[in-house]
């Protein structure tokens, strides 16, 4: 049945959304003088608790407004610091790339890993919610959670991550993911991944036998300290060289945090690496940030047959 909720944007004009889901929680925002919805939803994640029953964890719902049919879908996994801003609003970079799918007709589920399970920020180690354990099942819950909706289309559905995100992709979609498991193996596996400055892209973190069957685009900044581009660049061209669908981009003079809207750059000692003491710089690179948009829009049409 379909459900359907007013948005009032600043103006006073309602905006009609029609989402063929089951009613959940919902809140709306604007963006861009646009009526640009998301609705909370909880669902359970393959991890489970010390009962063995499923840890439920938060997403937020994107649907594509006037859908004429199921849709294509991304699932996003936020990076080290959470996916929410001070205030409590879901962060920007989310919300740019959210509002750009959405446009291309493309339904986005993003991921709460971190405060699903009462954890804070990642950015200087030592969580217990990790890129290589819990939220791998995460975003398989999100993708089995997605092939249940009639309005998905279940073959076409990819995974997009960002730093401590970005390795959870590659942790996602390796040898070892938990779609590997034999009461997996008849659904669709994630039609596509794409990995910005991922975290543990290196071989020593990934194993030398790292490949993956989903096509996957990695991008990083050259000049990224806080998650490195040379081990990652020699993990990709190695198993690009094994036959895996990868394709690996290095932008020259990006930092991490390219792709992020109007982000200035700037050192961030707040989340210096107690054992490296090396202090992050992150921030927008505009020529980056626009070619990344392009290969990723292009990516995803192929890869979901547009």
């Amino acid at each position: 049945m379909l459900r359907r909720f007013a948005v009032a944007l600043p103006q006073g004009l309602p905006v009609v959304l029609r989402v063929g889901f089951a009613a959940v929680a919902f809140s709306a925002l604007v963006l861009s003088d646009a009526a640009f919805a998301q609705q909370k939803v909880s669902l359970p994640s393959l991890d489970t608790d010390g009962d063995g029953k499923p840890v439920m964890i938060d997403a937020y719902l994107f649907p594509v407004a006037n859908a004429t049919g199921p849709t294509p879908a991304v699932v996003f996994m936020h990076g080290c610091n959470g996916m929410f801003t001070r205030k409590g609003g879901i962060d920007r970079r989310e919300l740019d790339w959210a509002q750009r799918f959405n446009a291309l007709g493309y339904t986005v589920l993003a991921v709460d890993s971190f405060t699903s399970r009462g954890q804070a920020s990642e950015c200087r180690g030592g969580g217990t919610v990790r890129a290589s354990v819990e939220r791998p099942k995460d975003a398989y819950g999100a993708l089995r959670y997605l092939q249940r909706q009639p309005g998905i289309q279940p073959d076409r559905v990819a995974l997009m991550g960002w730093s401590h995100g970005g390795g959870t992709v590659l942790f996602s979609i390796g040898p070892r993911n938990p779609a590997s498991d034999p009461d997996a193996t008849q659904r669709p596996n994630f039609a596509a991944a794409v990995a910005f400055y991922p975290g543990w892209c290196n071989a020593r973190a990934q194993g030398v036998d790292w490949s993956t069957r989903i096509p996957l685009l990695v991008l990083s900044g050259a000049d990224d300290v806080w998650s490195k581009a040379a081990p990652c660049e020699a993990l990709m061209q190695d198993v690009i060289a094994r036959g895996s669908p990868v394709t690996f981009h290095l932008y020259p003079g990006a930092v991490h945090d390219f792709d992020y809207p109007n982000l200035p750059v700037r050192r961030r000692p707040e989340f210096t690496n107690p054992v490296t003491h090396v202090v992050p710089i992150t921030g927008t690179q505009p020529e980056a940030r626009a070619d990344a948009i392009e290969r990723v829009t292009a990516f995803l049409a192929r890869a979901f047959g547009r």
